[in-house]
């Protein structure tokens, strides 16, 4: 299980940082999307991108932590 588990971890993260490096090297980074009077810039973009990785890492460290089920 705990091997699966890792393995699928690993991938995930290999796809998640992939992910981050296409989407911060995109040109459209730097256009503001307006949600009625709110303006979602760059800088909230990268704030999104940031939370997303650190989810990616904490979940492939958690693979390594889990225990068998007996």
């Amino acid at each position: 299980m705990k091997r699966k588990l890792r393995i699928i971890s690993l991938i995930m993260f290999v796809i998640a940082a992939a992910f981050v490096a296409a989407a911060l090297s995109n040109p459209a980074l730097g256009q503001v999307i307006y949600i009625g009077d709110f303006a979602f810039g760059p800088k909230l973009w990268r704030i999104c991108y940031a939370l997303y990785a650190a989810v990616m890492i904490y979940l492939f460290i958690a693979s390594f932590i889990v225990q068998n089920k007996k």
